[in-house]
């Protein structure tokens, strides 16, 4: 569940910064060999901040920067001075950056949960679908007329289930007695809900995919033009889903009717290294006008570099861009969608359907249902555009709040992580969307297509008019008589509880869709349902009672707040080390600490150590490491244990090196855990972190220590640029 967040009315604050005084810090201050500076790592100040090592610095707050300043010996008045004037603007990029992260991630969780309904609606259409048979000419009629009496709802936008006809067909399908007509209405509605679906399932795919390319924007200012930036940035609006989308169907506008729009939008391009001409603007004004010596102004440009300022004015000019294209694809849709609208309007009103012949009606009904399907997609798509340009343009609004200068929780609009969405605004409107499409599932659909195999039979005959679904029952499915109807057994899977064959759409861990409800309704049991569950056979471990979901079979799922398994990548665990503050952080090596697999060493063969690495140290779990620099520890099965303890020496983790542990042959992680850390674990937290779900939960011990925390560590989703 997504709490929604109503205070973000205090967050909007547009007034020109104050006339700053002039207080200049003395020259002399700015000292290398005389510094005290704040180091990342075990060795690195700012001014050793390059391209190369971008990832290790720990970055996105300015108040890192006064940090830097205060340890430099800049006087306090002299930092005021900056956060009240010139500096200002990099404050409130800070803010839009944090935002704009915690918004992607929103986006993907509601991305993967539009995704998972997919296999739903599939069911639904080709469960729907009735073959006409002998009579295919008044079954086309009958859908034609369907089409008619659903028309003011694709027209208008409304709700076709309050419809009178509508409410009769679900009706009668739920007691057996369908009419053609009642069949043909929720064969179109079910097609309609699914094309709907897919439009706002792009806008939603695009609103994730642009606000993390976005969030990729390169943190060093040295580059030239274009130099690293995400691909996605330099293709728009090309790299809009919703927008290519539309490409194909202005092919399907009449080019000579009044209803045709134009169907392009400029490619507006980012002038010079998006970032680079603000830092240079904020430095200047600091020199010029607040005369600071240009040895302090340097000192003062490694810093916000190095912290992270220089992106966050990058990603402030990548989202104004974005915000320019967002605009016109709105305008684009809306006059598409109203376009074709008009063409469906005017043909089905002047529709005759008695006086068509058999060829006629086919025409007309290829054309009436392809404009319907663009027309449900961009319905679907209009909405998450706009959306997502209302959500994209607040970010951008976001000024300082009179009451701090850093924000603090309450003043948030968007806060998640990988596995979990902790709260919206109170009007965001995405997930509602989403819902709208689960609710015309559980309550319309899905109930009528349960009510239907009530009165019919299960897996549907081979006799069945249901011929999308591509089912045979346990008496027709023998293979002598599917070889004789040509059928291709490698489409098909067996249900192990009713025998019958589906197509792979029905069918998950060897159960149709339909015993599987039958399991789930009578499952109560602390364990998976599915007997080929990769946790094993009633492993209460790797199940959540909390939400009856497994952690293997509904994946991906997590349970952070009473299982305390998370899942996801290195800006996960960056998060959860600042929230748990664990006094012990643990971490696997293979696949998770390192890019080495299957036990492989982390040395280069037939190299010398000053020729390079031939892996890699994820960065994200590096700055945890960073941060917790005494409470680090792997823990791996690899048995190369000299060699990773080398390889972390040459990476400047030395403490690190000295606290690797290799796990016996045989021996869980949890009771290895246990055996080493035991005492620890009784008066302080720990975080364990791993890429193998089956080391975080086969041990009954580690999934019900208190403090213990597991995260299932995705590597493909670790990217410390993304912050």
């Amino acid at each position: 569940m997504i709490s929604k967040n109503d205070d973000s009315s205090n967050c909007m604050d547009h007034r020109a910064p104050a006339e700053p005084a002039i207080i200049s810090p003395s020259p002399s201050l700015i000292d290398r060999k005389m510094m005290k500076l704040f180091q990342d790592g075990e060795c690195l100040t700012v001014f050793d901040y390059t391209r190369e090592n971008a990832f290790l610095f720990s970055q996105g707050d300015w108040s890192m920067i006064r940090r830097d300043l205060e340890l430099a010996g800049v006087d306090a008045s002299c930092i005021e001075t900056l956060e009240n004037g010139f500096c200002r603007e990099i404050i409130r990029a800070f803010r839009v950056r944090k935002e704009l992260v915690h918004y992607k991630k929103v986006c993907l969780h509601l991305f993967e949960e539009a995704k998972q309904m997919e296999r739903e609606f599939k069911q639904i259409m080709s469960f729907f679908f009735w073959n006409d048979g002998d009579e295919k000419e008044k079954g086309m009629k009958t859908q034609l007329r369907a089409i008619q009496v659903l028309m003011p709802s694709d027209v208008d936008d409304g709700n076709p289930s309050e419809i009178e006809t509508v409410q009769l067909a679900i009706t009668r399908h739920e007691t057996g007695e369908c009419t053609l007509l009642d069949r043909k209405l929720l064969y179109m509605m079910s097609c309609g809900a699914w094309m709907y679906h897919i439009g706002l399932q792009k806008g939603i795919h695009d609103s994730r995919d642009l606000a993390k390319a976005i969030c990729m924007s390169p943190r060093h200012p040295d580059g030239e033009e274009n130099d690293e930036r995400p691909i996605k940035l330099q293709q728009l609006p090309l790299s809009m889903q919703v927008y290519k989308s539309l490409l194909s169907f202005r092919e399907e506008l009449p080019q000579t009717s009044e209803s045709s729009v134009r169907c392009d939008i400029e490619q507006h391009t980012m002038k010079g290294t998006s970032g680079a001409k603000g830092l240079e603007d904020i430095l200047y004004s600091v020199h010029s006008k607040l005369q600071w010596h240009k040895n302090v102004v340097d000192f003062l440009r490694c810093s916000i570099c190095a912290r992270g300022g220089f992106k966050a004015l990058a990603m402030i000019e990548e989202l104004e861009l974005y915000k320019t294209h967002l605009l016109e694809l709105q305008s684009l849709v809306r006059e598409t969608l109203k376009s074709f609208q008009l063409i469906h309007a005017e043909t089905i009103d002047n529709m005759n359907i008695k006086s068509l012949n058999e060829k006629e009606v086919s025409n007309e009904l290829k054309s009436a249902v392809e404009r319907l399907h663009i027309i449900h997609f961009l319905r679907g798509a209009s909405r998450a555009c706009e959306e997502n340009l209302k959500w994209i343009t607040t970010i951008l609004s976001l000024g300082l709040q009179n009451s701090s200068l850093y924000g603090s929780n309450h003043s948030r609009l968007f806060v998640a992580s990988d596995d979990i969405c902790r709260f919206v605004p109170k009007d965001f409107e995405f997930g509602s969307l989403i819902g709208k499409s689960r609710k015309a599932l559980d309550t319309i659909f899905i109930p009528c297509m349960k009510a239907s195999v009530l009165h019919e039979s299960w897996p549907p005959s081979m006799e069945s008019n249901r011929t999308r679904i591509v089912a045979f029952d346990k008496y027709t499915a023998n293979e002598q008589m599917l070889e004789s109807r040509a059928v291709n057994m490698k489409r098909f899977m067996r249900c192990e509880d009713c025998e019958g064959l589906y197509d792979n759409k029905w069918v998950r861990h060897n159960l149709c869709s339909f015993c599987e409800m039958k399991r789930k309704e009578q499952h109560t049991g602390s364990y998976c349902l599915f007997q080929d569950c990769k946790g094993g056979k009633m492993n209460s471990s790797t199940y959540c009672p909390h939400a009856d979901r497994c952690f293997y079979c509904d994946a991906p799922y997590s349970c952070e707040k009473f299982c305390r398994l998370s899942r996801g990548g290195g800006d996960l665990a960056i998060e959860l080390v600042e929230s748990i503050q664990p006094g012990l952080v643990l971490l696997d090596f293979d696949r998770t600490f390192c890019s080495t697999k299957s036990g492989a060493s982390p040395l280069p063969k037939g190299k010398k150590a000053k020729d390079g690495f031939t892996h890699s140290i994820d960065h994200d779990l590096r700055v945890v490491v960073s941060s917790n620099v005494e409470s680090a520890h792997i823990i791996t099965r690899n048995s190369h244990q000299k060699e990773i303890q080398e390889f972390l020496r040459m990476n400047d983790l030395p403490g690190l090196a000295n606290r690797v542990h290799v796990v016996p042959k045989k021996v869980s992680k949890g009771s290895y855990i246990n055996e080493i850390f035991s005492d620890e674990l009784k008066i302080q937290s720990c975080l364990f972190i791993d890429d193998d779900l089956r080391e975080l939960t086969n041990d009954p011990w580690l999934c019900q220590h208190k403090n213990i925390h597991r995260l299932l560590f995705i590597r493909t989703m670790s990217n410390s640029n993304v912050q």
